[in-house]
Formats: structure tokens, sequence, C-alpha cells
């Protein structure tokens, strides 16, 4: 274990041994010099003050390159003790510091920025102190120096599931999930799970790795899940390998091995195309015809548009003279319960059938009905009366089209021989 102590002197003169005993004291403390890959070195910073602090204490930056940085849960925390006589209060920061491969380490410069009430005054007093000299090395254990690439946890597994089946037709698919757990260190370390397959029978679409990472009391742990979609090309059989991964325990300091099995797809039928490829007087022919088509939509377009949307305005307009149109929206008001438009609709209907002058008389019977009951002293109303009038107006339009000799614009045909 390494301690290291800090005092600093604030100002450039001279101060005396009282001045000097009132400063904060910030001290240093990594527990090794020595780790493991993958395995953490803790990093305490404590700083006490001989008052208290109205800011909190502002840390370093303790990033390096192939260093992971965590702060564990409650990574800061109030401390106190007794120097002079007296007691100091502060805080305590601790680091866990994961080295990523093996070799020196050297936490780089900075300062610790503390802020304290001054012991005479009470006013706010800014004290710097700079982190020392922190180094430390990583290195693989015995071991585990012949694995590659170097896993070294507390516990590490695979697993794998299918989503498919594994005989498949041309343009089927199968979904292997490959999925690695790791603990007592962080998922960075574990390596790619997925080997790339050489056979044609089948093309291969993988997602991004997924990594999760989990810390509980202080010791990480996570996986990494990679997912790859198979889908069937040609007839054939299709190899999607293994994996086997050596990996050390720290635990019982022995090498351990997780595999997952190969897995064997049968593809049957081909999603390719046999044709053989087009000659450039086949390229040139079917671009010559489809230059033709568009040039014929187009002028089809240009010369044809105009007559088509007059004669479907011609015959909109004809379906809206139409005593079928008519029928419809005075069958429309009546759904409605719309009464004024339903009294107006009527007697637009009525008028195709000049010569039936009682067509639309159970109509009007029923609209006047419901007008009294609506408008009259004792009014009331109600569904009933309004679905007579709909059966009523059924009823009108079949009779009137029998009486007028026929099934289409509800006027009757001349007479042949008048």
């Amino acid at each position: 274990m390494i301690r290291l102590a800090v005092a600093v002197i604030s100002g450039l003169s001279c101060l005396g041994q009282s001045a000097l005993a009132q400063d904060p004291q910030v001290s240093f403390e990594l527990d090794s010099e020595t780790a493991i890959v993958g395995q953490p070195v803790t990093l305490r910073i404590q700083v006490l003050v001989p008052t208290w602090m109205p800011k909190p204490a502002v840390f370093p930056n303790v990033e390096v390159p192939s260093l992971m940085v965590r702060l564990p849960e409650r990574a800061t925390g109030p401390v106190s003790q007794r120097i002079g006589g007296a007691t100091w209060s502060g805080v305590q920061r601790s680091y866990r510091l994961y080295p990523l491969a093996a070799g020196p380490f050297e936490l780089p410069d900075g300062e610790i920025v503390v802020t304290y009430a001054d012991p005479d005054t009470s006013d706010p007093v800014e004290f710097r102190a700079p982190l020392p000299d922190i180094r430390f090395a990583a290195r693989v254990p015995a071991g585990a120096r012949g694995l590659n690439p170097p896993v070294i946890a507390r516990g590490f597994a695979l697993d794998q599931t299918l989503e498919g089946a594994t005989e498949l037709a041309a343009g089927d698919a199968i979904t292997r999930t490959i999925t690695a757990r790791i603990e007592g260190t962080t998922p960075v370390l574990i390596p790619t799970l997925t080997a790339e397959t050489e056979a044609t029978a089948v093309r291969a679409y993988g997602k991004e790795p997924v990594i999760s990472e989990t810390e509980e009391r202080g010791v990480l742990s996570g996986t990494r899940v990679e997912t790859t979609t198979y889908v069937g090309q040609s007839a054939g059989e299709a190899i999607l390998p293994g994996l086997t991964i050596d990996w050390f325990n720290v635990e019982s300091g022995q090498v351990e091995t997780a595999t997952v099995p190969e897995t064997v797809v049968t593809v049957t039928g081909s999603a390719l195309s046999a044709a053989p490829p087009m000659s450039p007087r086949e390229i040139a022919r079917r671009v010559g015809w489809g230059l033709l088509g568009a040039l014929g939509l187009w002028l089809a377009w240009t010369v044809l548009r105009p007559p088509l949307f007059r004669a479907l305005a011609e015959a909109r307009a004809g379906y809206e003279a139409s005593e079928r149109a008519a029928h419809r929206r005075l069958m429309r008001a009546l759904r409605t319960r719309d009464l004024s438009a339903s009294l107006a609709a009527v007697e637009k209907w009525a008028g195709f059938f000049p010569d039936l002058p009682q067509a639309a008389l159970p109509v009007r019977r029923a609209l006047a009905g419901i007008g009294a009951a609506r408008f009259g002293r004792q009014a009331e109303t109600g569904k009933p009366a309004w679905n007579g009038a709909e059966r009523a107006a059924q009823s009108a339009r079949r009779a009137a089209r029998r009486a007028a000799g026929t099934a289409g614009s509800g006027r009757s045909l001349p007479p042949l021989n008048p």
C-alpha cells in the first residue's frame, strides 16, 4: 500500500508553524503498486480541514489511455480525524482503476481544489494541492500468459439461442444470438463472439454488439450480446462456427474454458437468379423499350387527360342530376334527423315524377308527423318516427319506379305510337 501526504503552503512568504498547522491536509492512498489486467486498483484521496468546507472539493481527472476509471457506489463520503488534539473534518473519494492492458500506468498531473473557512475570520479560503506522482503496473498472471485474448475474471460463461429452424428454404432466415457473461471485471474485455462463415448457402447480417455493464457492491459485471441473422441463398449446407474461449479464474487461479457448439444449417432451393448476364445489345434493347414506354405514357397523359377529365366531370354532373342521387340525398337527410333538409330533399326527389303527384305523399306525411311532434304542444321525439320516414321513402321510390315503368332515370319513356 502506498500512502502519500501533500502539504501546500499558500502564498510566497514564510509562515509560522502555527499558521502551517491550519492548512488543509490532503493524502493519497493507492492500495497496490501492481494490478492484474481487468482487476481494479483502488485510489483514495482524503481531504481534511480544521473548520468546514463551504464548497465541495474539486477532484482531478485521472483518466489515461487503456485505464478504465469507475466511481463505485458512495464513492465520496465524509470523514473526520483527530489532529493536534482537535477534530478535523473533510471528505474522501475512492476511484477504482481497471487496467485494460499489461504495462506501466502513470496518472496525469492535476490538483485538488479545496475551499474551507478561515479559522480566524470564517472567510472562504481556496487551497490547491497538486496530484503527486502516482504510478502502478498491470500484469497478466503466469497462468494466463498463454491466453489470447487474456480474459481474467471471477466468472465467465457463454450462451447461444437460435430463432428459427436449421432447415431453411431459399429466402428463409435463422437468427443466432451469442451472449457472454463476465463477473468481476468490465465486459469491455470480452472479445468478438461471432466468427464469419465462409459458406455460400447463407448470407450473414450482423447487428452491432450490445455491451451492458452492471455493478453490485462495488463489483463490476456485464454482458456482451452479438446477434446475427443468416438468410438462405442457395441449396447446400452452412456451418455456423462454434466458439471456444479460455479464461483465467482469479479466485481458483486456474484456466477454464467456455464453449458454444457449431450449428449446421441446411438450405434447399435457390434465391439466386440462374439466368446468364445480359449482353450489351439486350441491355440497349430493354432501355429503348423503356424509353418508348415512358414517351407513350407522357403522350397519353398530355393528350388524353383533358378529354378524360371532361368526361369524368360530365358523368359526375349527370349523376348528381339523376333521380338516384336525389333519393340518396333524401335518405341521408332522414338518417341525420335533419327535418329542414329532409323537406327540401323530398320535394327535389318528387320533381322526377311529375306524372305521379302522390309519389312523395307517404314521406310528406311522415315528415309532417315529425314536425308536429317536435313543434306541437305535446312535443316528443324518438327514433321510431324517423325510422318510419326512412321506410316510407324506400317504399315510395319502389312504387314510383314501378308506376313510371322504368328502372333507371325515374322518368317515363315517351310512347312508341303517340
